[in-house]
């Protein structure tokens, strides 16, 4: 019997993609100059599945996984669905953003392409860094500064003289 139908997958991150902890830090750590992809997400935010991070900088936090229809893909051709998907803690806030600030945004189309590269600085070694390739949000800072540019800047505050004691 034929299947109808396609399977939904459940959960999709870079870690689905084949890249764990482990496997980034050694991507990062063989070249610590390049930016380093690790996958491709594409799709449709319809809603936000809340949960309570387990470790690092913002163990304890509330954030959200990302609830939709999404595909993701690495550089090796893989590609895998997804019902529920987690990025980057920074880019996934963004899209919070977008649904709190508007009760009435039903779905946020978005792709991104995620990358690693290597930090000294960060706990893991590493940083991911995140290109938003549809521009996700409502307003760009370009558009934003665009829409205010007849807007003189102001001025330096003149210091005011400091006080003469002697009367």
């Amino acid at each position: 019997m034929a299947t109808i139908g396609k399977e939904i997958g459940r959960k999709l991150s870079v870690k689905e993609l084949g890249f764990d902890k482990g496997s980034i830090l050694a991507l990062v750590i063989a070249n610590q100059t390049e930016n380093h992809f690790l996958a491709r997400f594409v799709g449709v935010v319809t809603g936000l599945k809340p949960y309570k991070i387990k470790e690092g900088e913002r163990a304890g936090e509330m954030a959200f996984g990302l609830l939709g229809q999404f595909e993701g893909s690495n550089s090796d051709g893989e590609s895998k669905d997804g019902s529920t998907l987690y990025l980057p803690g920074y880019v996934n806030d963004g899209i919070v953003a977008i649904f709190q600030a508007d009760e009435t945004v039903s779905a946020v189309q978005i792709a991104y392409d995620v990358y690693a590269k290597f930090d000294a600085d960060a706990a893991t070694s590493y940083v991911f860094t995140v290109n938003d390739l549809l521009n996700t949000g409502s307003q760009s800072v370009a558009e934003v500064k665009e829409s205010i540019k007849a807007l003189p800047m102001p001025g330096k505050t003149p210091a005011l003289e400091a006080p003469n004691k002697r009367k």
